[in-house]
This record gives C-alpha cells, sequence and structure tokens, in this order.
C-alpha cells in the first residue's frame, strides 16, 4: 500500500443478501470510495472495474441495473477530491490487481472529463495494456456517449 492511501478496515468483498427478484443489483464490494481503496484491495484483483464520477449514480437512472453488473465500482470526484492521490494509486491498481478493463462513468460537465484524463494517464503509468472506454452521462440523466479510448 502507498502512504497516500487509507485503507478502510472494512474493505471486503459483500455478499448480498438474499432477494426475491432476480434482477436486484448491488454493490459487490465494500468500500467504494476511490480515497479508502488500498492499491491492494482484493477483490480488484482481475476486475471489470467501474470508475464512476460520484455523481452519475444520482444522474442516470437505473444506475445499479445499466452499469454494476460484474463490475466491481469505485467512486470519486475529479473536481473535489486529490487527483494527485488518484494519479499515484490507480497504476498500482492497474499493475498489481490486473484489472481487466475501465469504464469510466462520468458527467458531461468540462470538470468531470479530468476522471477520463486520469484513468488514461494511470494506464500508461502502469505499464499494462487496460483497456478503457468512457460513457459519458448527460445532466438529466441521458448517455450522451460511450466512446473506447484505450483499447
Amino acid at each position: 500500500m502507498n502512504n497516500t492511501t487509507i485503507d478502510c478496515p472494512s474493505c471486503s468483498t459483500v455478499k448480498p443478501a438474499p432477494q426475491e427478484n432476480d434482477k436486484d443489483v448491488r454493490l459487490t464490494q465494500w468500500p467504494i470510495q476511490i480515497k479508502l481503496i488500498g492499491t491492494s484491495a482484493p477483490f480488484l484483483q482481475d476486475a471489470d472495474l467501474l470508475v464512476a464520477a460520484d455523481c452519475t449514480a444520482f444522474a442516470a437512472p437505473g444506475f445499479h441495473e445499466k452499469f454494476l453488473p460484474g463490475k466491481k465500482v469505485l467512486i470519486g470526484c475529479p473536481k473535489l477530491d486529490d487527483s494527485t492521490q488518484y494519479i499515484t494509486e490507480f497504476p498500482e491498481i492497474f499493475g498489481a490487481a490486473g484489472v481487466k478493463r475501465v469504464t469510466c462513468l462520468r458527467m458531461e460537465v468540462p470538470c468531470c472529463g479530468g476522471m477520463t484524463a486520469i484513468l488514461k494517464e494511470a494506464i500508461s503509468r502502469s505499464g499494462k495494456s487496460v483497456p478503457l472506454v468512457e460513457t459519458i452521462v448527460g445532466v438529466k440523466g441521458d448517455i450522451l456517449s460511450e466512446t473506447k479510448i484505450l483499447n
């Protein structure tokens, strides 16, 4: 673990409570804040990772059903959080955990574009070939685009 990471003592995989509805989608790990994840969290191993800007879960209707299935999720804000921590932490995650692919889910607002830039730089610094897809959510909750950034 690097010095800038605060490991959450409750960092673990979560098995959702049984539900009557098979379509119920819930988090499969905790915590979800980027600032709280250690770079060696076991649930990151071979993960299909969703890095979502904080606002996306509130703006996109059906966030859980559309974006969570099969993914581990990390959330943060590229404007309000310390992006230098992200630039330090993500290359370690990508390098050590063997992340399979990353989806960056961000809002259409300009400040949110920083999340894609951070992830692109972090993948480059990791020395790994990790596919990166950017999905942009409009302020009204519609999906504006989905673009492969890195193959």
